[in-house]
């Protein structure tokens, strides 16, 4: 294979003419005019040249004899299924190890939704998808959806539509009514639209969203101050320190919190950063496997980086640098095997007990923050009201009795 280099900057839309368009119109007409090639999902091909779109053109043609193996084996037991798409009667070693190879496009839209319950989940809420489309939400809240619809995937065909962008609304207008707590959360557009691209469907993009964020216990990522996001910050460099030993020290040694590279890979799950053919084998395995594939992916990725973390040599250089790591994950299967290999038992309680114990110290942390800063508002005001209290000084005493006639005088000869 050939190395992976950075990718390039997203192309810029191609310049209106002199029509006046709608923002709307304006985006629609941008994807007649491009002339872009869209691969089978959508999404538009990398330029002739681009060295990490060749790299993904090679590795896709490496690949496909592989996964045309695996598909044989995943419709072999379809056949076997008690009802169709009962996916999930399978048993659980059976099922790990088919998602663990990955899905077809053909079949991964009904494996998911078996997987993740959705048709229970959609069968038993009192509200229907519909409902809750019809209900308002905060100004706020859908003034930034609609700010992020057009940062959404713009590289793909159905987010440069207006139509596109309309589905793509409708599924977060109606996540946030159904999770209040959370309403809206930037991040949150990249996993719905996905969704989207992959089911087809938006109300069944809805109620994946909804299973799915059920099941993996994120809610803590997107409420106000982001408690679980920080948690689970802090227990990945636990677990780095003894299953990626190299890179944990390194990070340590430059003052470098994995905070500030890893949330948008927890927060989107991995959506914005990974290719797409390599998210989406990521989530093959998380919407079964659940939360703890996000260390496992995490930690897969810094394995793969390790030389090159070791070269940078600087705070500056990794942060430059730590974007593009995921984006170079193209050999999906590399990626998952290291993931899944080498490391010792990697036991969901060991995760939740790290987790709850990082819980109880960031709470700690917050609340005595939070009595220090009102401490110093109550003594600002203290300062203020003894301020205002005290008595304006006295003005300065003049001698204004009448001088006689003969006391001037004096004054005038002693020069006063």
């Amino acid at each position: 294979m050939s190395p992976l280099l950075p990718r390039p900057p997203p192309r810029p839309p191609p310049a209106a003419s002199g029509e006046d368009l709608s923002e709307e119109e304006g985006l629609d007409r941008a994807v007649m005019k491009a002339g872009d090639e869209f691969d089978s999902l959508g999404f538009v091909e990398p330029d002739h040249g681009d060295s990490l779109g060749e790299s993904m053109k090679s590795y896709r043609e490496w690949f496909q004899a592989k996964a045309e193996r695996r598909l044989k084996r995943l419709e072999a037991r379809q056949e076997k299924l008690p009802q169709p798409g009962d996916w999930a009667s399978l048993p659980k070693a059976t099922l790990k190890a088919l998602l663990r190879k990955g899905l077809s496009p053909e079949h991964r839209p009904e494996v998911w939704w078996s997987c993740l319950g959705c048709e229970a989940q959609r069968q038993r809420s009192p509200v229907a998808y519909q409902q809750y489309l019809q209900e308002k939400l905060e100004l706020s809240t859908a003034e930034t959806i609609e700010r992020d619809l057009t940062r959404t995937f713009p590289n793909h065909r159905k987010f440069r539509s207006a139509a596109g962008r309309g589905e793509l609304r409708n599924v977060l207008h109606a996540f946030a009514r159904r999770w209040p707590s959370v309403q809206y959360c930037q991040g949150l557009n990249f996993i719905a639209g996905l969704l989207l691209v992959v089911l087809r469907d938006e109300e069944r993009a809805f109620w994946a969203l909804v299973c799915a964020f059920d099941a993996l216990g994120v809610e803590g990522y997107y409420t106000e101050g982001m408690t679980l996001l920080r948690a689970d910050m802090s227990v990945l460099s636990i677990f780095m320190k003894t299953r990626c030993s190299k890179v944990a020290k390194e990070l340590q040694r430059l003052n470098i919190d994995l905070l500030s590279i890893c949330s948008e890979w927890y927060l989107t799950w991995f959506a914005k950063s990974l290719p797409i053919a390599t998210v989406l084998r990521v989530w093959d395995t998380l919407f079964f496997e659940g939360f703890k594939i996000l260390f496992r992916v995490a930690m897969g990725v810094f394995k793969k980086v390790e030389q090159e973390v070791l070269q940078c040599g600087s705070f500056d250089g990794v942060m430059e640098r730590a974007k593009r790591w995921p984006r170079d994950m193209v050999e999906h299967n590399e990626l998952l095997k290291i993931s899944f290999g080498g490391y010792t038992p990697f036991r969901r309680k060991d995760l939740l007990k790290a987790r709850d114990e990082a819980l109880v110290r960031i709470e700690r942390e917050d609340e005595e923050h939070r009595r220090e800063v009102q401490a110093r508002r109550e003594a600002s005001k203290a300062r203020a009201a003894a301020s205002s209290a005290a008595p304006p000084p006295a003005p300065p005493t003049m001698d204004s009795s009448p001088l006689r006639v003969e006391d001037r005088a004096r004054k005038d000869d002693a020069g006063l």
